[in-house]
């Protein structure tokens, strides 16, 4: 059985080329668990190929899947069921699989067009295993767990749940070798190195925090999972030494959580001689001097923190669990060790006033990060923002490509989607154009990869808040 996997671009039909680009891990993982059982199996990366109808339908005659997995994020949902039409079109026999945190959150909906015969809930790796040997053996689709159909009589068939992988040292590493690695390039604003390749890692899964806005715990619970310390820095060694991978982002959801296992990574790295420059999200209530001392012998240059708001009050609806003076020390030893900063914003979280706003800005100006994001709020299906979102019909748009961080979708009676879209660019302004910031960021450079940095910095805040500026 051949089975194709595809990470959808961001349109169909137009030329969108990518600034931010990461290596698909989900589907790389669960085309790891296929080849590992002698499944033929392909990722098509359509973010970072762009890929479009007239690629597909060519990549869909020369391979000829039997089935066509599509992992999907809400953003893109649309274009995920625009690929399964062109795949049913093509080859009306051929499977269509849906899966990802959209599917998880609403799969009950998708699986009712006619273009989608199965999605997956939860974690796929196991799940797809199995059903494509359901596929293949001619069995029940009853007998795996994890998915969702619609049945001969339009009823929509959920299976039991499937429990989640206890030990992650189970799966084999992803298929990097199935993705382009070399044409994977972070903006330069989060690359220190212009030797060698990108790649992004995830170490762990889960997470035992319950913020109220967030997704991650839709497709991989609450549980925290782990990679052992030897797993992690096997995997990467072998990106070091196979794809001469110099820069990394570690994409965990919390990347420091477990500080004793943070610690011992650190340790075998340096220990290997591993010459990498990385960085990752990090929380700030997991933070301590030790551990971001030996974060940054290990080559760790950068930490991303979100913060989301300088309210306590915010930040407690949100059930963030931080409080204002762990942001202001985790930020402050950050920057005592050496280590480059950045913190991240939401504007318009429940409870959110013209007043909050303020504290947030003052709060982003009194730490002082080397980048600051101010994002607008999204409530993601499956979050409690968005079920309250919904409750009080503050939603103002059903369409799924309009949840990004760039649009304002919901309306409180405290502020308007246009209050939202004046405070994001107020908080934008009022930071990054202070003679203060201005001359840090020029102190700083000290070498043309310094200067890419800066216009790297520039290109991400113009791309995430299109039209910032204007007028």
């Amino acid at each position: 059985m051949k089975v194709l996997l595809i990470h959808p671009p961001i349109s169909m039909t137009e030329d969108t080329p990518p600034l931010f680009n990461s290596l698909p891990l989900g589907l790389g993982y669960i085309a790891s668990v296929l080849e590992q059982n002698d499944i033929d199996v392909r990722i098509i990366d359509g973010y970072i190929e762009g890929l479009n109808r007239e690629k597909l339908s060519k990549e869909l005659d020369a391979y000829s899947p039997d089935l066509v997995g599509v992992s999907v994020v809400t953003p893109r949902a649309k274009q995920g069921l625009e690929i399964a039409r062109i795949v049913k079109d093509k080859s009306p026999k051929t499977y269509v699989v849906l899966g990802g945190p959209h599917i998880t959150a609403l799969g009950q909906e998708v699986v009712t067009h006619d273009e989608v015969d199965i999605g997956v809930i939860g974690e796929g790796e196991k799940t797809m295993l199995e059903l494509v040997k359901a596929i293949e053996n001619g069995s029940d689709l009853n007998s795996v767990a994890g998915i969702i159909y619609q049945g001969k009589d339009g009823q929509v068939i959920r299976t039991k749940s499937r429990e989640m992988i206890k030990n992650l040292d189970d799966l084999p590493r992803p298929a990097y070798h199935l993705l382009p690695i070399g044409k994977y390039n972070p903006p330069a604003a989060w690359s220190k190195r212009t030797d060698g390749t990108y790649a992004n890692i995830i170490t762990s899964r889960g997470c035992p925090h319950s913020c109220t806005y967030c997704d991650v715990r839709i497709t991989f619970g609450r549980r925290y999972r782990t990679h052992s310390p030897e797993h992690v820095v096997d995997e990467l060694e072998y990106l070091y030494k196979e794809f001469k991978v110099r820069n990394i982002s570690f994409r965990d959801s919390i990347f420091n959580l477990n500080k004793e296992r943070i610690k011992q990574i650190c340790r075998l790295m340096i220990k290997r001689g591993l010459d990498i420059s990385w960085e990752c999200n990090g929380r700030v209530n997991y933070v301590d001097e030790e551990l971001l001392r030996v974060m940054k012998e290990s080559g760790c240059w950068q930490i991303q923190y979100g913060v989301e708001s300088g309210n306590q009050e915010i930040l407690n609806k949100a059930s963030r669990n931080t409080t204002i003076d762990q942001i202001k020390e985790a930020f402050k030893l950050t920057k005592k060790v050496g280590l480059e900063v950045h913190g991240y914003f939401m504007v318009g979280l429940p409870g959110e006033t013209k007043e909050t706003l303020k504290d947030t800005i003052k709060l982003a100006k009194e730490i002082s990060p080397d980048l600051v994001g101010f994002t607008i709020a999204i409530p993601f299906p499956g979050t409690e923002f968005f079920e309250w979102a919904k409750e009080h019909n503050y939603l103002r748009t059903d369409d799924w490509n309009s949840f990004v961080y760039n649009t304002a979708i919901v309306e409180t009676p405290q502020l308007s989607i246009n209050d939202l879209l004046d405070a994001q660019k107020k908080a934008l302004r009022s930071y990054y154009l202070r003679p203060s910031q201005i001359l840090k960021q020029a102190l700083k450079m000290r070498s043309f990869n310094d200067l890419k940095t800066n216009i790297g910095y520039a290109k991400v805040l113009l791309f995430s808040f299109k039209d910032i500026y204007r007028g």
